[in-house]
């Protein structure tokens, strides 16, 4: 019996961004692969060839390592252990996105990418919302696309409070040549925080 192509789940945010999800472990078991690099990059071709509803699209990188196409649609790509997300832009806005699994190893990394406000911020908080810090940071910093941008020094996050149903985060991002707000919205989807900017 061959095995089912494997299911994305689509939700559409606004008329502008669509998100996608995809279960990597049934992707791999659909294409037969084994290579934990190799299933990354095929599921994210997979989910935008699906989406995007072409057979012929190929992911182009910026030297930075940013994904593009060669349309006018923005991508960003993001995937933790079972999980690939693909975040789409439909009017030219550059966007990020980011899933992490909930770990405490986040813990040891913290004062390399938290503002000492942050950190006060943080003091007594949950694993997860260190988690959701840490997401936020990374969707910006894919958003932003500027090599040299430092999360402690650079990304900011005013200060939330977390909840099991998701909401919205205010940030900014301020260096020499950058000064700039973003919206961002996560959510909390079983043991993995998702997080993505809004446009």
């Amino acid at each position: 019996m061959p095995i089912q192509s494997p299911q994305i789940k689509h939700t559409v945010l606004n008329k502008q961004l669509k998100l996608a999800i995809l279960n990597l472990n049934e992707f791999a078991l659909y294409a037969n692969l084994t290579d934990k690099r190799t299933i990354e990059k095929q599921a994210a071709l997979y989910v935008i060839r699906s989406v995007l509803k072409d057979d012929t699209i190929e992911i182009l990188y910026q030297e930075n390592g940013k994904p593009y196409l060669t349309n006018d649609i923005k991508i960003s790509i993001s995937h933790s252990y079972d999980w690939l997300t693909v975040l789409f832009s439909f009017n030219g806005i550059e966007i990020g996105v980011d899933i992490e699994k909930v770990r405490d190893k986040i813990l040891n990394i913290k004062d390399k990418y938290l503002s000492k406000k942050e950190l006060q911020d943080l003091k007594d908080a949950s694993i997860e919302k260190y988690i959701t810090y840490w997401a936020v940071k990374e969707a910006v910093y894919k958003a932003v696309g500027k090599i040299g941008l430092i999360f402690e020094e650079h990304i900011f996050i005013e200060n939330f409070t977390y909840s099991q149903n998701g909401g919205k985060i205010n940030t900014f991002v301020q260096d020499a040549d950058i000064k700039k707000n973003y919206t961002l919205h996560y959510q909390v989807l079983n043991e993995y925080i998702l997080v993505y900017t809004d446009n």
